[in-house]
């Protein structure tokens, strides 16, 4: 596997993540001001439904792209069996998702109608990056999620400036930047790649079969990974109030962006796996120990100063309303924001090898964890019930897929290298103000950098690299 082009890949996507992130934190910042704890907590609910569909019709369909492409179809020909899967499943699942929409609050026939087309734009739009992924164009990724949200905090503030902002103006400007970003996304691929005509002479291609031998597993991994993300706001919903759903979900979707930064690994990583897999290359040997040991000890490391920073400066971004969201933003990112690196890196090499069936009943263990734990913990604890739970089950999914990629040992190294940045950042959420806490997380973050560096210079200095003074 080219690791140098991975690096690239995956370089162009956390880059356009960041920027889209920087635009998703100015509408979150936005949101939060104008709607409050309560209000905030009411579009958490909306998001919920309508970021369900998109996980659970629309992100598993689409890996096929990639997997069927390297094995020799044409990205056409692999793209339209996973859209003909991904409507069907789209269609299924909004039959479920809008009643529950209308039961949980989501009701005025504006908030539904968005629930719709925001659902389907998202879907539309895995399927837009599926092929950018599979033609490697990650830049192209990158562009678009960044357009995405610019889009949605441009629409978000002229409203709010020209007619003010509630709750369905909110949703509509969602669903509405969503429209436009897959509108032009599909209109860029479209020039490229021939995505709903077949080529003269190409063989039929409605095989959902193909699809569905290929990673119909995943559907499961889908449904299940929507429960862990998602079960604790509508258990918080049914024990309490909209103003603790928008604390929690305010911590959530700022842990969110540090997990999607993991996930992107899965996105630039597949496609390589999957030509290594087709080669005859075995999972172990696409997933050298010494590099996901270094790559596990800095992420845990980076998350860790995160926490720091979160802790100084998320009461004064946005305000004294949202200070409890502190707390379980940090149990959060110590317990699955650290750990949840394993699970990414690990993950495209067996999808790739074709055991999916195994990730999907991890998956089913990890969901059934999670939501026996949420419906344990938010009682007594609150807010900080569901962080407990979430961090349970990155647990249990990140040794059990560590396990059955590597073995017993590495797995052993891979947790421990991560723990004390996850432990000291966990402590940090008793008294996130208590200086003496901030310091040991920083200390812990920057000595676990520090280890895992230290080889990698051992290796560029083996190499004949030297720093030489800069001749002014």
């Amino acid at each position: 596997m080219d690791s140098r082009r991975l690096g690239r890949d995956v370089g162009w996507l956390w880059a356009g993540y960041l920027a889209r992130s920087l635009g998703y934190f100015g509408l979150i910042l936005l949101f939060t001001r104008q709607l409050g704890t309560s209000g905030f907590g009411q579009l958490s609910l909306f998001l919920a439904v309508t970021l369900g569909v998109s996980q659970v019709a629309g992100s598993w369909p689409f890996l096929a792209v990639p997997v069927l492409h390297a094995q020799g179809r044409s990205i056409g020909a692999s793209f339209r069996p996973s859209l003909y899967v991904a409507a069907l499943a789209t269609a299924a699942t909004l039959v479920v998702a809008i009643p529950v929409s209308v039961a949980i609050g989501v009701d005025a026939a504006v908030s539904v109608v968005a629930v719709v087309v925001a659902s389907v734009a998202l879907v539309g739009l895995q399927g837009v990056f599926a092929v950018q992924q599979t033609e490697g164009r990650m830049s192209g990724i990158a562009m678009l999620q960044t357009a995405e949200r610019v889009v949605a905090l441009v629409l978000a503030a002229a409203t709010a400036v020209l007619v003010g902002l509630d709750v369905v103006g909110a949703q509509v400007v969602l669903a509405v930047a969503s429209l436009l970003t897959l509108v032009a996304g599909f209109a860029v691929v479209g020039r490229r790649q021939r995505l709903l005509r077949r080529e003269p002479g190409e063989m039929p291609d409605h095989e959902i079969s193909t699809v569905v031998d290929a990673v119909g597993a995943m559907a499961i991994v889908s449904v299940c990974s929507y429960g862990i993300a998602w079960a604790d706001i509508f258990v918080l919903a049914a024990f309490k109030s909209d103003s603790d759903v928008g604390v929690y979900s305010l911590a959530y979707q700022i842990f969110s962006f540090v997990t999607q930064l993991t996930s992107y690994w899965l996105v630039a990583a597949l496609p390589h796996h999957a030509r290594s897999a087709a080669s005859g290359e075995e999972v172990h040997e696409q997933l050298p120990l010494p590099r996901l040991v270094t790559y596990t000890g800095i992420w845990a490391a980076l998350v860790g100063l995160g926490g720091v920073v979160a802790a100084l400066l998320l009461p004064v971004a946005f305000g004294s309303d949202f200070e409890a969201t502190t707390p379980p933003l940090l149990l959060l990112l110590g317990g699955s924001g650290i750990f949840i690196a394993t699970y990414f890196a690990v993950l495209p090499a067996l999808i790739a090898a074709g055991r999916t069936p195994l990730i999907a009943k991890i998956a089913i263990g990890s969901v059934v964890v999670n939501i026996a734990l949420d419906l344990a913990l938010v009682p007594p604890l609150g807010v900080n019930g569901p962080a407990f739970a979430t961090f349970a089950q990155t647990l249990f999914a990140s040794t059990a897929v560590a396990l059955a990629a590597l073995g017993l040992r590495p797995t052993i190294r891979l947790l421990a290298v991560a723990a004390p940045a996850a432990a000291a950042t966990m402590l940090l959420a008793a008294d996130p103000n208590d200086a003496r806490l901030l310091i040991l997380c920083a200390l812990v973050a920057l000595v676990t950098a520090a280890f895992c560096l230290a080889p990698v210079a051992r290796q560029l200095r083996s190499r004949g690299w030297r720093v030489r003074p800069r001749a002014w």
